[in-house]
């Protein structure tokens, strides 16, 4: 009896272990061994108050900008809501970071969708993760992005807390408002400071099933940048001017936007001197919530000279370029 009793004993305290080693366990963070570092990336504030960046970012920025790994029990201090979805699913790796979202300006706007309707926000409301290895070289340090959170292909990532976080759709084709994965996750539960939980499932991402998980708990309000929704985009109420590399112009640091005059109904157009390999766009009020050039990509100069540069909208808006004789 006394074996049968030890045996018993033995069996119960290995089926213990085995479960607190699972999705629901408590004894060690879930870190992936296999990236030096999770980091955040995007133009919002670190909770010390540093602006952080994108890549590019120097060694310092990114030990500051990087993510902690936790167990899935610290998340039930974090929001009970979030551990009850974590719980719900095969959790591999788990990390978490506090950032501040829309109290600075970044310098550009970022679209989302709330209830159907289109919105603008703060660059500053946006942000991705990578995964990153390191190479060291004696004292120095070197980051590289070994993975995006989301990616096209490899990181389809869900919202855990649709409240506070639009994520894009996880398709190449642009949606009816214009957004596919090369859009960003945006912070939508206003300006302050945030606990991001980043967890990564045991399943493979696919089209279907969503590889990877994003919640956003907001710890604090702060005053900061509103959002704005997208109206319908009527060309007569506003006015165009030409940007860009050209001496006039210095992207508009350097003067004003070379003005266009309306041309009929939806037609605008101006003249501009500019030098080969001028690099240039077309943009509506004089600041950078709507531009446009050549697709995605700027305009571009073939030869000196005067350039008659016209916007036509047609459904879609259409820039050319002509050098004048």
């Amino acid at each position: 009896m006394k074996k049968l009793l030890a045996v018993l004993l033995v069996m119960a305290m290995v089926l213990s272990a085995a479960a607190c080693g699972g999705t629901g366990g408590s004894s060690k963070a879930l870190a992936d061994e296999g990236h030096a570092a999770w980091v955040a990336h995007g133009q919002y504030l670190l909770s010390d108050g540093t602006e952080n960046s994108w890549n590019g970012k120097d060694t310092e920025l990114y030990e500051k900008s990087a993510l902690t790994a936790i167990k899935l029990d610290d998340v039930k201090a974090i929001d009970e809501d979030l551990y009850k979805a974590l719980s719900g699913k095969e959790v591999k790796y788990l990390y978490k970071i506090d950032l501040i979202f829309g109290t600075n300006d970044a310098g550009w706007t970022t679209d989302y969708v709330n209830d159907g309707k289109l919105f603008r926000a703060n660059g500053s409301y946006a942000f991705k993760i990578a995964q990153c290895t390191v190479d060291v070289d004696g004292d120095n340090k070197v980051y590289a992005e070994d993975q995006w959170i989301s990616d096209p292909k490899t990181a389809h990532a869900e919202s855990l807390t649709p409240a506070t976080m639009y994520m894009p759709v996880w398709q190449e084709e642009p949606d009816e408002f214009g957004l596919s994965w090369a859009s960003n996750p945006v912070v939508t539960g206003g300006p302050g400071l945030y606990t991001l939980v980043i967890a990564q499932y045991k399943n493979a991402s696919s089209p279907e099933q969503a590889g990877y998980g994003i919640g956003l708990v907001l710890k604090e309000k702060k005053d900061g940048l509103e959002y704005e929704e997208v109206l319908e985009y009527v060309p007569a109420d506003h006015t165009y001017g030409i940007v860009g590399g050209f001496a006039a112009s210095g992207w508009g640091s350097d003067g004003d936007d070379v003005p266009m005059e309306a041309d009929g109904e939806n037609k605008w157009v101006g003249e501009v001197e500019l030098a080969a390999g001028d690099e240039f766009k077309v943009r509506a009020d004089g600041d950078w919530t709507y531009s446009w050039g050549d697709g995605e990509n700027n305009l571009v100069a073939e030869a000196d000279g005067t350039y008659v540069v016209t916007i036509t909208f047609d459904g879609d808006a259409t820039v050319t370029a002509e050098l004048k004789e």
